[in-house]
């Protein structure tokens, strides 16, 4: 009878472990970190420096790593496994390269799972670390666009570059790479002194360029552990080369003594040089009295446009036209160049 009892009682807490088991809620998988944030401390210039981190599965089902990011390519990541069985951890160990910072530094890695609290975001490690300071040049430009906007072709524009050396040590600027039409006015190895600056003035000799778009860029290599060579993007658009010209529109006036008001009217020309270089309007006269020009004498830029007005007095011109038409003119002076060498 005893050893009946004891089955029974055996049988029964079988079936109720059972039970309990069957009904006990099965939790999602859930990420936990051994660590939120580290400090790496002070270390030396230059080292790589890690830290191995425990990523914990506190559900009761498979915890599954999707990804794995950081804030910087300074920072390099390997985890052990990412698929994490409930109750398991995997190792993630992270690497901080030092190399080219200096003082306190910053940042973040970033792990994405299949933990349901953390959907829609990742679970964040920040990181900080502080450098030794080491002696070292410190390479900067002024810009990094040089835009030409529109040239002629034999066009030679210029473009002033401040290089400054903003470190503790020496800044050698031992190499330019350039386009074959583009030149510079220092003789390298440049040797620019901790605070320093220097001017370098880049030439643009547009004679050879293809006529159309100007996509190139060149670029300056330095001893600066950190900035070995900084890039200065060139744009614009070379046009064929223009000649003197001018244009005038419209090519002529009309007037109607019927139709216009009774103290006269006023008519335009726009006048536009299309060239290079100025030119001079030295006079601007007309073929009747009765048409008054508004400008006695004008320059033209390169490109530049001017409105030449000529006002219409109606009454002295009912009394000086005898014919139903009347041809007039307007007189312009064109000042033209002549060197002459002795």
């Amino acid at each position: 009878m005893f050893f009946i009892f004891i089955g029974i009682i055996i049988v029964i807490s079988v079936i109720l472990i059972f039970n309990y088991v069957q009904d006990k809620p099965v939790k999602p998988p859930r990420i936990s970190l051994s660590e939120e944030e580290w400090d790496f401390g002070l270390v030396k210039p230059n080292d790589k420096t890690a830290h191995i981190f425990m990523v914990k599965n506190e559900g009761d089902e498979d915890l599954i790593i999707e990804r794995v990011r950081t804030s910087c390519g300074c920072v390099k990541t390997s985890i052990s496994t990412k698929r994490i069985q409930p109750g398991k951890s995997a190792e993630l160990k992270v690497t901080f390269d030092t190399t080219g910072y200096d003082g306190k530094v910053q940042k973040d890695v970033y792990i994405k799972s299949n933990d349901p609290q953390e959907q829609g975001s990742e679970k964040r490690i920040s990181l900080y670390i502080e450098i030794e300071h080491q002696p070292r040049p410190v390479f900067s430009i002024s810009g990094n666009e040089w835009n030409l906007d529109l040239i002629s072709q034999g066009d030679k524009p210029n473009f002033d570059l401040i290089i400054e050396n903003k470190g503790d040590e020496d800044l050698v600027i031992d190499k330019i790479d350039t386009y074959k039409h583009i030149s510079y006015n220092i003789d390298l190895p440049l040797i620019i002194s901790p605070e320093e600056k220097h001017e370098l003035t880049l030439t643009y000799d547009s004679v050879e360029h293809e006529l159309g778009e100007i996509r190139e860029a060149i670029r300056i290599f330095s001893n600066d552990p950190k900035r070995k060579a900084l890039s200065l993007r060139i744009a614009g658009y070379v046009r064929e080369k223009l000649n003197p010209a001018i244009s005038i529109w419209p090519i002529g006036l009309d007037f109607n003594l019927k139709n216009d008001s009774e103290e006269g009217a006023i008519g335009k020309f726009t006048l536009e040089n299309l060239g290079e270089k100025e030119i001079k309007i030295i006079s601007v006269k007309t073929s009747a009295d009765y048409l008054v020009p508004l400008l006695s004498e004008f320059d033209l830029k390169s490109e530049e446009k001017e409105d030449l007005k000529v006002i219409l007095l109606k009454d002295k011109a009912i009394e000086e036209i005898q014919e139903e038409e009347s041809d007039e003119y307007i007189y312009l002076t064109i000042a033209l160049p002549v060197k002459v060498n002795k």
